[in-house]
């Protein structure tokens, strides 16, 4: 069925590879997409570190003025501040993710938290399984 879209649009399809968590990546992680995520996080630093000199700005003027309004700006500029956080930490998610379904390596390797995802029920029986040294399931 894509392939008879692809072809009535005039597209060409570019083959996905699926991966653990059953995701459809792209089969090449160009160098422009690199290149594109360093320049973000470099605009997610330079804004995160303008908006923290406001957030010391406005805090100045707050604490001077006592104007309701004036600590009004100071929340907002903190919510923003903390957007760009998670931004940062979105945008090193999805390049870890291009990174995987790529083949190039993601980090050093090192297991630091495990978490597991299922039945208390599944986790007893993987449990018991790794106790008595079966691990084939």
């Amino acid at each position: 069925m894509t392939k008879q879209l692809d072809d009535a649009l005039g597209l060409s399809s570019v083959p996905a590879i699926y991966d653990d968590e059953k995701e459809n990546l792209p089969a090449v992680v160009s160098e422009q997409a690199d290149d594109d995520v360093d320049a973000a996080r470099t605009g997610l630093y330079d804004a995160l570190s303008l908006s923290q000199q406001a957030v010391q700005d406005m805090l100045a003027i707050a604490q001077q003025s006592q104007h309701p309004k004036a600590y009004e700006i100071l929340n907002s500029s903190i919510k923003t501040m903390a957007d760009i956080s998670m931004g940062l930490a979105e945008l090193q998610l999805k390049k870890q993710r291009l990174n995987k379904g790529s083949g190039q390596p993601t980090g050093d390797g090192n297991v630091t938290n495990n978490l597991f995802v299922g039945s208390t029920a599944e986790l007893q029986q993987m449990l018991e399984d790794m106790k008595n040294g079966n691990t084939n399931s």
